[in-house]
């Protein structure tokens, strides 16, 4: 069987963010951090975080949320697509975070996970994240993680 290919679109457009919203409320009910609502995506958006689907072919497998800060790379994202898991899309995710912070010259990404995704916390130990021991925004259900960028 071929490698799948993974790709990283932006959201530029009011039709794309509509198409990952309707992928996230097709796959998942909720988002620990907001409400999962076009019009949250829109704050979010509007506050400087970017969106960007992860594709396998045409199929949005997860949505990830990137926002430049302070010299560091906040991230985000929602799970993955339960048919797609367990497949290594995690550690391709993480990579992308990491290479776009080598590539902007940012010096630490941060991630944010809910404090209840073993899977998550388990990816973030494995790529040598440490808990920061705060929140997001104030949030107890979204712990961060930081990693320090060589």
């Amino acid at each position: 069987m071929a490698e799948k290919k993974i790709s990283f679109e932006l959201a530029n457009k009011k039709k794309e963010i509509e198409e990952i919203y309707n992928f996230n409320v097709k796959a998942f009910a909720d988002s620990h951090d907001f409400l999962w609502t076009k019009e949250n995506i829109s704050k979010e958006i509007k506050i400087g975080w970017d969106l960007y689907s992860v594709r396998i072919d045409n199929d949005i497998i997860c949505a990830i949320f990137m926002k430049s800060e302070n010299n560091s790379l906040l991230t985000k994202n929602t799970p993955i697509k339960i048919n797609y898991q367990g497949n290594g899309y995690s550690h391709i995710i993480k990579n992308f975070y990491e290479e776009y912070a080598r590539d902007n010259k940012v010096s630490s990404v941060y991630n944010y996970c809910p404090i209840d995704d073993f899977r998550m916390i388990s990816l973030n130990e494995g790529h040598d994240y440490s808990k920061t021991g705060k929140t997001l925004g104030g949030n107890e259900k979204m712990i961060e993680w930081k990693k320090d960028i060589k």
